[in-house]
């Protein structure tokens, strides 16, 4: 088999950067601008909280959630970074009726059709939520700082495939948690 020539491999390289660059400039000006909804979800997961240090508030906010029954996964006092996550059970209360359903219907055609007894286990068994927190100075104020907390839940199925993933957008969710922060972040100013 022969070689091709240098300058066939530079013409094709050339080629393929043209098409490259052209494919980039078809971008929409709007291309990286958040949703509307991302902005809403933003507001909700944000609260602003002044004359107090990052410190405080990063220590405050560990144990709120250790009270709420999670682990802290990382903290990192240095990046205004922490996160944590818990499992909890994920079957709501109609799937458990639901399931109760399934399982006489079950007995019921075992008893008529003398076929072998399966039990019905639903679809869902267990959900980690993860947090993120993060903590950073407000730029408006030197004395401020912006904090952010982002829930994500997923669920797994009983055989252990993941089921759901999601964003937590219940802005009562993120209000609960920012209320209890607010009064650690009181206590631990007054160093209580």
């Amino acid at each position: 088999m022969r070689a091709m020539p240098p300058t066939v491999h530079r013409t094709a390289a050339t080629l393929f950067l043209v098409a490259l660059v052209s494919a980039c400039a078809t971008l929409p000006e709007d291309a990286f601008r958040l949703s509307e909804s991302a902005m809403e979800l933003r507001q909700i997961q944000t609260r602003v909280y002044a004359d107090v240090s990052d410190v405080e508030i990063l220590a405050a906010s560990s144990g709120v959630l250790q009270d709420l029954g999670y682990a802290i996964d990382e903290l990192e006092k240095e990046l205004g970074v922490l996160s944590a996550s818990k499992r909890a059970d994920a079957t709501s209360e109609a799937e458990i009726v639901g399931n109760i359903a399934l399982d006489v219907a079950d007995c019921i055609l075992t008893f008529l059709l003398g076929c072998e007894n399966h039990s019905y286990q639903g679809s869902k068994d267990v959900q980690d939520i993860k947090i993120t927190f993060v903590v950073l100075p407000e730029s408006r104020d030197n004395n401020a700082y912006s904090v952010r907390l982002t829930m994500q839940r997923f669920v797994w199925a009983k055989n252990g495939e993941l089921y759901n993933q999601e964003t937590i957008s219940d802005a009562d969710v993120y209000q609960a948690f920012f209320d209890k922060l607010s009064k650690s972040v009181f206590l631990e100013k007054e160093g209580v």
